[in-house]
């Protein structure tokens, strides 16, 4: 097992992966993400299949342009958006090689289809699905052809799932062997995710948003721009970033919304400190956000106070002080103790406010100390911790409803309807394949939401 974790990627490093894939679908855009090795200009041609699901008829194929394929400079990823869409409209997409062959002037490489988002504002139905931690083959069988058992388990739900929120260690650049800090030591493990069987149907039939964490750089990452950060951002912006919502400046951490729901998608890594100490000095200081990332949450907290129905605030790494061991005392909001206060304090007036994070590869659904609900859930497929998780319930000033620790399979769907008047409706669902085969939620919770205008 340990022989085939550590070398599968170095034999099999999938040069010849292609991908098509949706990623951020807004309300009149859709980013597509491609990975294409095989030469040849592309093309892009849509068509409408209907709005509110009344079939469209007799609708011709547009053309989105020709463009050059990607070369090796980005692994031979890009990305690409379509523009000018209806929202709440479902489309159809199919790229084409304009590489004559001997029965065409083009071939068609793949098709997929996505249904736009309703108007910013406008009420909402959305169902998502979200997680984090993924490792191909585990829980471990000997296989010719590895597999992502959490992905095939949601793909089981996937037919009414609008998007899945990842929270995180897409890949794991250091377990169980670090091989180097080259972008291409990076790359090679996300064309291993992306190349199982069951990745490849998901991230085709339902969008894929992403924010990164540590093992998408090396354990426990607190140092910055410092290398081997330059290699890992590329890899990830190349496979997941750039397929994100529009952030600014570059940055990767981003804000959208979803009708009247709304979402700030966090980046806990590249601009943290090291954790707090008991010195004053150093408890001022600690950061996870960093400046300019906390003006600008900061900001979005208060446009979407009174805009939004609801409101989502993603996070690769928990907020819940119940993780107590040492790993976690350092690595999580645990060891941002004053910063987390502070944001806390803001949150604690934004009605219908939830958090999301994962990592811990353990489930907890928790009340803060805030009132706002904080569900993490990891991981999608991955090893636990049985000896040294240490999660404490009901820590000081949080009510712990649920916790989790059994399961190499764990992943939430969240269904929020905010279409019945002005008390909106959250539902949180937890799947683990330990309890019904993945098939009925495991433990299912109906948050107690407000009235926000």
């Amino acid at each position: 097992m340990c022989l085939d974790f550590v070398y599968r990627p170095l034999l099999t490093p999938g040069l010849d992966l292609f991908i098509f894939r949706p990623g951020h679908v807004s309300h009149n855009s859709a980013k597509l993400h491609i990975r294409y090795p095989d030469g040849g200009d592309l093309e892009l041609r849509y068509k409408e299949l209907g709005s509110d699901w009344i079939p469209a008829r007799n609708v011709p194929w547009e053309s989105a342009g020709v463009f050059e394929p990607p070369t090796n400079a980005t692994d031979f990823t890009m990305t690409t958006a379509l523009m000018n869409l209806q929202p709440s409209t479902k489309y159809i997409v199919a790229l084409h090689c304009r590489q004559p062959t001997l029965h065409s002037q083009t071939a068609l490489l793949s098709s997929l289809e996505f249904k736009t988002a309703p108007m910013p504002g406008d009420p909402a139905h959305l169902r998502f699905a979200t997680g984090s931690c993924i490792k191909p083959n585990f829980p471990y069988r000997p296989t010719l052809s590895p597999d992502i058992r959490g992905f095939a388990s949601i793909l089981d739900h996937s037919d009414d799932l609008d998007m899945i929120v990842f929270l995180g260690d897409f890949i794991y650049a250091d377990l169980p062997l670090y091989f180097g800090s080259t972008v291409e030591d990076y790359r090679r493990l996300y064309r291993q995710v992306y190349r199982t069987k069951s990745a490849y149907r998901l991230v085709r039939k339902v969008p894929m948003i992403h924010v990164y964490d540590d093992h998408e750089i090396m354990n426990n990452w607190h140092a910055g721009d410092a290398p081997p950060m330059g290699s890992a951002l590329a890899a990830y912006n190349e496979y997941n970033g750039l397929a994100n919502p529009p952030s600014p400046t570059n940055r990767a951490y981003y804000n959208f919304t979803y009708g009247d729901i709304a979402f700030y998608a966090w980046d806990t890594r590249r601009y943290r400190s090291r954790w707090e100490t008991e010195n004053e000095v150093g408890r001022s200081r600690a950061t996870m956000l960093g400046k300019e990332q906390k003006v600008h949450f900061t900001q979005w907290l208060a446009a979407v106070n009174h805009t939004a129905a609801v409101k989502f605030v993603i996070s690769s790494v928990p907020l819940t002080f119940g993780w107590s061991n040492e790993d976690s005392s350092q690595d999580t909001w645990r060891g941002y103790p004053t910063e987390r206060a502070e944001i806390l304090e803001l949150t604690r007036h934004v009605p219908n406010l939830f958090f999301l994070s994962g990592d811990r590869h353990e489930m907890a659904a928790v009340e803060l100390p805030s009132g706002n609900m904080e569900f993490s859930t990891s991981p999608i497929s991955q090893f636990t911790f049985p000896l040294v998780g240490q999660f404490r319930a009901n820590m000081t000033g949080e009510t712990t409803l649920h916790h989790r620790r059994p399961g190499h399979v764990k992943y939430g769907i969240l269904d929020v309807d905010t279409r019945s008047g002005p008390v909106p409706r959250v539902t949180y669902n937890l799947y683990t394949t330990d309890v019904h085969q993945g098939k009925q939620p495991a433990w299912t919770y109906e948050a107690k939401c407000s009235a926000w205008r």
